[in-house]
């Protein structure tokens, strides 16, 4: 190994810790990639934790063909990376974010235009929806990038962004430029959230085998799984854990899912990791146990008719981050309801996704 690639690995391992960082993406959706030469790239592999990542995982891919030899399996979108290199030589390193704002603009399908940013210059073109990993996702990034040929930034639709630099920092600024512009685009399009009155705290909740331990307004008390005449907060919490295998269930009460939850109505993902983590739709329903047992049911996430949602996991880490891709998913949806033309994900694709997520990534704890 020469040591400009010892050097490229190191600088993906440390974009890796800086994603996470900056809450520009989940757990290991998103990728990262360098350029090694005109003809091949490193990128980060499928399915592992960017906490743990060594310099020695990551994985070279071929610039013609996007091909790669060896045991680890590069990211499902180095098809992407490999054609931004291709069409693009000046760019020497990229970052592809699920951040919030960009991930809430881009559902609308259209390129964020009308600002000059010394970035961005003056357009963010926005690529049609394609499943990730797919070829019909590759073509429509390709087409951007050849319309677009001095763009740095791209919106995915309902999936993320992508963003080019000539080196890590170049990278990382055009994320946070088009982060800016993109919550410029969300805010302006939404009207001022009126407030919703704070619904009772039903707490946080960890499984202790027939038993739960529930936390709640600073106490602590321990229930059992099939108890009756339980407290409310409790009977709805031992609903979740007797619809599926979960150890963790917490109340989220952010103001975005707290509007979305008042509708009253079943929230379809707009965002596709929303889909795969929460399930291809979300069912709302009043804060009774049967109700929220059966809308639970091969889903990890129950909305409460206003009150917020349950959110539950076989980790605590399954929680925090579910209940933040619960948030942006709702921004979403309210977004939607801001902007005409925008779609949620079509059915066979939200359940598509959710079923490879159940099939493959948790079973590795990833995604």
């Amino acid at each position: 190994m020469t040591a400009a690639e010892a050097r490229r690995r190191e600088q993906i391992i440390q974009a890796a810790a800086r994603l996470t960082g900056e809450g520009l993406i989940a757990r290991t959706w998103g990728n990262i990639s360098a350029r090694l030469s005109e003809t091949q790239f490193l990128i980060t592999p499928s399915g592992l934790a960017y906490e743990t990542m060594e310099p020695d995982q990551l994985v070279p891919v071929s610039i013609p063909d996007a091909a790669w030899t060896g045991p680890i399996k590069p990211s499902s979108e180095r098809g992407i990376h490999a054609d931004a290199y291709r069409l693009r030589p000046e760019v020497q390193f990229i970052i592809h974010t699920h951040q919030y704002y960009a991930s809430v603009a881009g559902i609308e399908g259209r390129a964020l235009t009308g600002f000059i940013d010394p970035l961005l210059g003056k357009r963010a073109p926005c690529a049609a929806y394609g499943l990730p990993g797919t070829a019909r996702l590759r073509r429509a990034v390709e087409a951007e990038l050849t319309a677009w040929p001095d763009c740095r930034a791209l919106l995915l639709r309902s999936h993320g962004a992508l963003c080019l630099g000539r080196d890590p920092e170049d990278a990382f600024a055009a994320a946070r430029a088009l982060e800016e512009v993109s919550r410029a685009r969300v805010l302006d399009r939404l009207e001022e959230n009126r407030p919703f009155p704070v619904p009772p705290d039903l707490g946080f909740s960890r499984r202790q085998g027939d038993a739960f331990l529930l936390t709640r307004r600073g106490r602590s008390r321990i229930y059992p799984l099939n108890g009756s005449s339980l407290p409310r907060a409790a009977a709805l919490h031992a609903a979740v854990y007797r619809a599926g295998h979960f150890r963790y269930v917490a109340h989220e009460t952010s103001s975005q899912v707290l509007a979305v939850s008042a509708s009253g109505r079943r929230l379809r993902p707009y965002l596709d990791d929303l889909a795969q983590i929460a399930g291809a739709d979300l069912l709302c329903v009043p804060a009774e146990p049967d109700r929220v047992h059966r809308a639970v049911r091969g889903r990890s996430a129950v909305l409460l008719r206003g009150m917020g949602a349950l959110c539950a996991g076989e980790s605590e880490d399954d929680v925090l981050t579910l209940r933040a891709l619960l948030a942006k998913g709702c921004e979403a949806r309210l977004y939607a309801g801001a902007v005409p033309g925008c779609r949620p994900l079509h059915p066979a694709d939200a359940a598509l996704q959710r079923l490879v997520y159940l099939r493959s990534y948790r079973k590795r704890g990833l995604c």
